[in-house]
């Protein structure tokens, strides 16, 4: 599949990270025929039409975004046993949409390492990856209740990641970024 992204590397929306350690992890606003054009997923309220990218540089042996976010999917849509409707829902209502993603298999560190007779070239290799999302709004765009109330549900969606063995789901993600929302209906 062909995608038509165009990145808005000017844009003060955008996040980056440059450097020689971790994940490198950028976000740049994006348009893209092709993926706006796609159905939007049914069981996100978000209803924006803008796209942002990620791009960064995960660790090969670890599971991916996609896949986690497959899983998470996988909650919100109650294809996991052993969830009330209660805990389906509080998951359902904080995913994000992902539009698109790639891996750059090419882009592997190991054959990097490997050209440079590196034993162990894999060990802590990395791999470049776009995830195209719809667009969320930084949570501190709100102010007063507005702001509580999500500040809140975000606290509530990070909660059963992490203490609800059942249906656990490790994304491994203890960044202090900024806590985003998806934009509601009017």
């Amino acid at each position: 599949m062909q995608v038509d992204l165009t990145f808005d590397l000017k844009s003060e929306d955008r996040t980056t990270h440059f450097g020689l350690r971790g994940r490198a992890t950028n976000v740049f606003p994006v348009t893209s025929d092709m993926l706006s054009s796609l159905p939007r997923d049914s069981r996100n309220l978000n209803d924006t039409k803008d796209l942002v990218a990620k791009l960064y540089w995960p660790e090969e042996m670890r599971q991916s975004e996609p896949d986690i976010l497959k899983e998470v999917y996988k909650i919100a849509d109650g294809g996991r046993e052993g969830m009330t409707a209660e805990e389906r829902q509080q998951v359902a209502d904080h995913v994000p949409e992902m539009v698109w993603f790639h891996k750059f298999e090419e882009t592997s560190t190991a054959n990097i390492r490997r050209a440079l007779g590196i034993n162990d070239a894999e060990r802590g290799s990395r791999v470049f990856y776009i995830i195209v999302f719809r667009r969320l709004c930084p949570i501190t765009d709100l102010s007063g209740d507005k702001f509580l109330n999500a500040w809140w549900h975000a606290v509530l969606c990070r909660r059963p990641f992490s203490c609800t063995t059942a249906w656990v789901i490790n994304h491994d993600n203890r960044s202090s970024c900024p806590l985003e929302i998806r934009r509601p209906s009017s």
